[in-house]
């Protein structure tokens, strides 16, 4: 066994080159049919489908980045419906239990601004709990 000579490490340090494969490498023959296919509407699964159908296996997530980032198409954003708020006109006045923190009471009725306009008690983020002792009996 031969001793670890630092120089001889040095030198293959400094000639070292990573192999990076090129990035799409296998779907460059495609880029075309791929082009045409997105013009014609056709979605990124069904493209990942008719390359792996025809010996080019492949994902509709390659497919999608491939089309972003080669053929430059642009990304949506992505749109979360908002949130429905729900009626506070329904707020409860009844007599808070002792397993309610502070941070989950809710006003019941609302509070003056300093302008001496009334204004809509806030709700608290966070889930809703049942309140089981409001829940009637089921009949046997």
């Amino acid at each position: 066994m031969t001793l670890f000579d630092p120089a001889t490490f040095r030198k293959a340090v400094e000639e070292f080159t990573p192999r990076r494969p090129e990035k799409f490498q296998d779907l460059m023959p495609a880029k075309d049919v791929i082009a045409e296919l997105r013009q014609k509407r056709a979605s990124y699964r069904s493209i990942a489908d008719l390359l792996t159908q025809h010996c080019l296996p492949t994902s509709k997530t390659a497919i999608a980045m491939f089309c972003h980032q080669v053929l430059g198409e642009g990304v949506r954003p992505r749109k979360r419906p908002g949130r429905r708020k729900p009626s506070i006109h329904a707020a409860s006045t009844e007599e808070t239990t002792p397993h309610q923190t502070a941070d989950t009471l809710q006003p019941a009725e609302p509070s003056p601004n300093s302008n001496g306009d009334e204004s809509q008690p806030t709700r608290t983020r966070g889930p809703r709990i049942a309140q089981v002792r409001m829940l009637k009996p089921q009949s046997a």
